[in-house]
């Protein structure tokens, strides 16, 4: 096949069946790659959705800027697709991003602003001041606004959702990690017309606000928001689960070990969440989203030494072995809950 532009290999990403990371009790647990992206993530679907959005209603001039704040996936798929289209990118980060983010976009032409300065919950907000006054100062600039944007959930109801009806058809429970809400919102759009037995699982980093809990800080990337996102369509969600840290992050280090496949925290995340729930569900079947590659994190979450001086490395080598990841998942820090639990906690405090 013979593709007009690289824009053309985005989606119809591959389904994996996980076997060696498994609950012994029937249950499977089948894994999207979205790292097969030409980006490297679940994002390069969302920012050609922004994009192509902008371009049909006119935000987006030939030869415009795009402006967006971003510290890793969202910002390396504008910049492909900036290079692609011949936009301007300018992308609003700070100083904890990952040098090979930095070095990515930097390889397609975008432009970087670094803020310096965080606020109470970190860097994000500070992200979003600045965003609005380089828009003020670049007129005709479009802002994607990840968080917001419906084009975001849209690409995964018209798109995403069906490649995984196509590929696996019947299955039990969907399991997504929280970001900006799109895709667990676009995929549960769909799938819970198609599958109305389907149980969406949203998985979240234990201190992110997407549910209303108590701001604290976590270290995995890919998932956790200080605020809730206006694409997180919570009544779509079943259940939350909370990941902390270290499981996280020893399941995404596992599954290069145990299944050859790199992929970031977020993964690991989303399939400690499909493990949790594979064993309170004997015989399911359960779709879990692997968002990106874990080619990020390699001077990160895979580099013991990194894992020592943030204080993980005792906790994410006790669950090194597949043996001990799968009991942790049994019973984990933060067990799944109901909407109806969440915000019976939220509101008690």
């Amino acid at each position: 096949m013979i593709n007009d532009s690289v824009l053309d290999t985005i989606g119809r990403t591959p389904v994996v069946r996980l076997n060696r990371i498994r609950v012994d009790n029937g249950s499977e647990i089948l894994l999207k790659l979205e790292s097969r992206n030409p980006a490297g993530s679940v994002k390069d679907r969302t920012a050609l959705s922004m994009v192509l959005e902008a371009e049909r209603d006119g935000r987006l001039k030939p030869g415009g800027t795009i402006i967006e704040s971003s510290s890793g996936n969202t910002g390396k798929g504008l910049a492909l697709i900036g290079a692609a289209r011949g936009y301007r990118v300018i992308l609003v980060t700070d100083p904890k991003a990952p040098a090979s983010m930095v070095e990515y976009v930097s390889a397609f032409g975008a432009e970087l602003e670094i803020v310096k300065e965080p606020d109470e919950t970190g860097y994000q907000r500070p992200r979003l001041n600045r965003v609005h006054e380089l828009l003020a100062a670049t007129p005709g600039a479009f802002w994607p606004n990840q968080y917001d944007n419906p084009a975001n959930p849209k690409i995964h109801a018209e798109q995403t959702a069906y490649e995984i009806l196509d590929d696996v058809g019947q299955f039990d429970a969907l399991v997504a990690a929280v970001g900006t809400g799109g895709h667990i919102s676009g995929l549960a759009e769909t799938l819970k017309k198609k599958l109305p037995d389907m149980v969406t699982v949203g998985v979240d980093a234990k201190g992110s606000r997407a549910f209303g809990f108590p701001y604290e800080t976590w270290l995995m990337r890919g998932l956790g928001i200080a605020w809730k996102p206006e694409n997180l369509q919570t009544e779509l969600v079943d259940r939350v689960h909370l990941v902390a840290d270290h499981e996280g992050i020893a399941a995404s280090r596992l599954l290069a070990r145990r299944e050859g496949l790199l992929v970031g925290e977020s993964a690991g995340a989303a399939v400690f969440g499909a493990l949790h729930h594979a064993h309170d569900n004997p015989g399911s079947r359960i779709v879990a989203v692997a968002p990106d590659d874990g080619g990020n994190y390699l001077g990160e979450s895979y580099d013991d030494e990194w894992l020592r001086a943030h204080g993980l490395g005792d906790a994410v080598a006790a669950l090194a072995t597949t043996e001990l990841l799968v009991a942790a998942a049994k019973d984990p820090a933060w067990p799944s809950m109901t909407l109806e639990q969440v915000s019976r906690l939220v509101t008690s405090g």
